[in-house]
């Protein structure tokens, strides 16, 4: 097990942000660490989005954040219409958006060259299946105005998870924490932890702020009963070590036709939906709330789905 992994689990989430919040405080009184104004970064926000055959929803995701970023690097390795879509949202709808086409491999290695690529003093990871809510530019907004900027933040939230389709959810994990937005620093990058890619990010350097309000929405598993399938694939290729060292497609092929005994890649992605969907419970907006507008707006426009 990665040494990061044992840490994280003996001292859980709040032991983290506890040693990380005592740490940087005690870095940045006795000056140990440059300043972030060093950095020389324009003050703003830069939109990281990787992406592989993102069409069902990029739309609605970075239509969502819109008001809120000031470039968006999608860094696309689809053979879908995810690249067409994004031109669109670029050419019609104004979004500041910047397209480059990478070699499907190595998240961690993704991630990276959009951190090289940012040109803003702030970084929001943002995946083709989060949606902003609708009140929460403002809130972000107003929040990075109030801090201070010789301070390097890691900001954490909760998405809203969704899971199979749009109005349902996996109870045992309806949220989902990570840090969306962070300052940026030539310190920082992102490393396989275990089975995944996590940010690294100099303990001394970071002062945690948690956000309690779930502020977006993450599509999890919303796909197509094939999309959904290869998607499982996907991870499960990533835990084995082989992303980017096989041919996704000679994978699922054969790992259909051990795991549902059959060639046919659409009655095996039926019977992984149908056994999927049997644990998920309603989604609840009184709960959570409603769903944001430029989902409600895409949904019915493209699905016919009343949100």
């Amino acid at each position: 097990m990665h040494w990061r992994i044992t840490v994280r689990k003996m001292l859980g989430r709040r032991g983290i942000f506890l040693l990380r919040n005592i740490a940087s405080s005690m870095a940045f009184s006795l000056r140990l660490i440059p300043p972030a104004t060093n950095v020389k970064r324009q003050d703003g926000i830069s939109a990281i989005t990787c992406t592989y055959n993102e069409e069902d929803w990029i739309e609605a995701s970075l239509m969502s954040i819109k008001d809120l970023v000031n470039e968006i690097l999608v860094l696309d390795s689809s053979t879908d219409r995810t690249p067409e879509i994004v031109e669109d949202l670029r050419e019609n709808h104004g979004l500041p958006v910047k397209l480059h086409r990478v070699p499907l491999g190595d998240m961690a290695h993704t991630r990276n060259l959009g951190l090289s690529m940012a040109k803003y003093k702030w970084i929001l990871i943002w995946d083709a299946d989060f949606v902003l809510k609708d009140e929460a530019a403002s809130i972000l907004k107003k929040l990075l105005e109030s801090l201070d900027e010789r301070r390097y933040y890691l900001i954490y939230w909760p998405h809203i998870c969704l899971d199979g389709d749009l109005m349902h959810q996996d109870p045992r994990n309806a949220l989902h924490v990570e840090h969306w937005l962070f300052t940026w620093s030539p310190k920082l990058r992102y490393a396989k932890v275990g089975l995944s890619d996590s940010l690294v990010a100099p303990l001394a350097y970071y002062k945690v702020l948690y956000v309690n309000e779930p502020l977006s929405f993450h599509l999890r598993t919303v796909r197509s009963p094939i999309r959904l399938l290869y998607r499982h694939y996907r991870w499960l290729m990533r835990r084995e070590g082989l992303e980017g060292k096989v041919n996704p497609e000679d994978y699922v092929k054969t790992r259909i036709s051990q795991d549902f005994q059959t060639t046919d890649i659409n009655q095996a992605a039926n019977l992984y939906f149908q056994k999927y969907l049997l644990n998920l419970v309603k989604y609840r907006k009184d709960v959570y709330g409603d769903y944001p507008r430029p989902l409600k707006e895409y949904a019915k426009r493209r699905y016919g789905i009343i949100l």
